[in-house]
C-alpha cells in the first residue's frame, strides 16, 4: 500500500472515529467535564510554530498531553470516544474540528489516540489534529480530505510508528477481534 493509499485509510478510520454510538455517548454524559490546562505553559500556542526544531516541538506535546496517560482525564476534559477500533490506528477520542489553522495549536490537539492493552486497557499512542481547511503543523500539511470533509494530521509522540511520526496509519496497532 502506498502512501496515499495510507493516508485515505486514515481519513476513513476518522470518519469512524467521529461517528459517536449511543454507548460512547452515555460514557461522555457520565464523565464530568472539565478545562484542559495546559501544562507545558503553551496554552496561547497558535498554529505557527516558532523556530524550535521538530523534537523539540513534538516534546512539547508530550508534555502538554502526558495527563491523557489516563483516559478518564481526556474524557474529562472533552474528548469523546469515537465508534471503534481500527486497525493501524486504535481508538480515536475527539474534542472538536478547527475550522482554520488559526485555530490549531500543537500543545491542544484535537483528538487522542489510544491502542488496546492486553489487559484491556487503552494506551495513550499518538494525538490528531483536525480541521475543515487546509492547514499545516510541523511543517508537514494536513492529509486533504477523502471521505470526510476534514484535513486531518496524525504525530505518533507515545508510541514508534516505523513508517514516520506523520504517518496516519501504525503497523503496529492491531485490534481485539479484528484482522491485520
Amino acid at each position: 500500500m502506498n502512501g496515499s493509499s495510507l493516508r485515505a485509510v486514515g481519513a476513513l478510520g476518522l470518519a469512524t472515529a467521529l461517528a459517536l454510538t449511543p454507548a460512547s455517548l452515555a460514557l461522555a454524559e457520565e464523565t464530568p467535564t472539565g478545562t484542559h490546562h495546559d501544562e507545558a505553559g503553551d496554552g496561547d500556542d497558535t498554529g505557527t510554530e516558532e523556530a524550535d526544531d521538530l523534537e523539540a516541538q513534538l516534546e512539547r506535546v508530550r508534555r502538554a498531553t502526558a495527563r491523557y496517560q489516563n483516559v478518564r482525564l481526556a474524557e474529562a476534559d472533552g474528548y469523546t470516544l469515537g465508534e471503534s477500533c481500527i486497525t493501524g490506528l486504535g481508538y480515536h477520542f475527539v474534542r472538536e474540528v478547527a475550522e482554520s489553522q488559526e485555530e490549531l495549536a500543537i500543545t491542544e490537539p484535537n483528538s487522542m489516540v489510544y491502542v488496546p492493552q492486553e489487559d484491556g486497557s487503552l494506551k495513550l499512542a499518538a494525538v490528531g489534529y483536525v480541521s475543515k481547511r487546509e492547514a499545516s503543523l510541523f511543517g508537514e500539511e494536513f492529509t486533504p480530505p477523502a471521505t470526510l470533509p476534514y484535513y486531518t494530521l496524525h504525530a505518533w509522540v507515545w508510541e514508534e510508528n516505523p513508517n514516520g511520526v506523520f504517518e496516519h496509519i501504525n503497523p503496529n496497532i492491531s485490534c481485539p477481534g479484528r484482522e491485520s
